[in-house]
């Protein structure tokens, strides 16, 4: 097979080319000033976290406070317990060790909730007529950590005291038996 061979445009052709390319160029729309206008936004706010810092307490979810539903007759949500309002402090931890008998009267609570980002509830049930929400609802940061979530406008990050200690010491006491047989075996 012979080489191939490729033939030059000839130069009217490459002319005519290089023509046409400039005038889609220049036939091209212009940036207008309305049109190369920028729009600067600034960053949403980041949204506040659930903190999960407690052994006794673990995060339950976002609910609502029940003082305007119907048929609760305005009882709260963390009703008949105690409750501690820290504007400029309040802190889940602050809000927890409150509950778990360090400003509630020596009595340990069931449950934990913090609201409107300075309120701390605490009470041994949560009532019914609360409906659990999306955790996006409570987004409020708390006054003394803007980055943890502590509740909403009429919405409590609710946290319940859990069987964790007790779990944590039989799996602890577990393995300690455990060692002690190995132990004993290898004498």
């Amino acid at each position: 097979m012979p080489p191939s061979r490729t033939t030059p445009l000839p130069a009217l052709s490459q002319l005519s080319l290089s023509l046409l390319l400039l005038l889609l160029l220049l036939s091209a729309p212009r940036p207008t000033a309305a049109s190369t206008a920028t729009t600067t936004t600034s960053p949403a706010a980041p949204t506040p976290t659930v903190l999960d810092v407690s052994d006794r307490y673990r995060y339950a979810g976002c609910y609502n406070e029940t003082t305007a539903v119907s048929g609760a007759g305005g009882a709260r949500a963390l009703g008949d317990g105690a409750d501690e309002v820290l504007a400029g402090q309040m802190t889940v931890p602050l809000c927890l060790g409150f509950c778990a008998g360090g400003g509630g009267g020596g009595t340990v609570y069931k449950y934990a909730g913090l609201e409107f980002s300075r309120e701390c509830w605490c009470a041994q049930r949560l009532s019914a007529a609360s409906a659990k929400l999306s955790d996006s609802e409570c987004n409020l940061g708390c006054d003394g950590d803007s980055q943890t979530a502590c509740g909403g406008a009429l919405k409590l990050t609710v946290y319940m005291l859990s069987a964790a200690p007790s779990t944590n010491m039989a799996r602890g006491l577990a393995a300690i038996i455990m060692m002690a047989s190995v132990v004993y075996n290898l004498l």
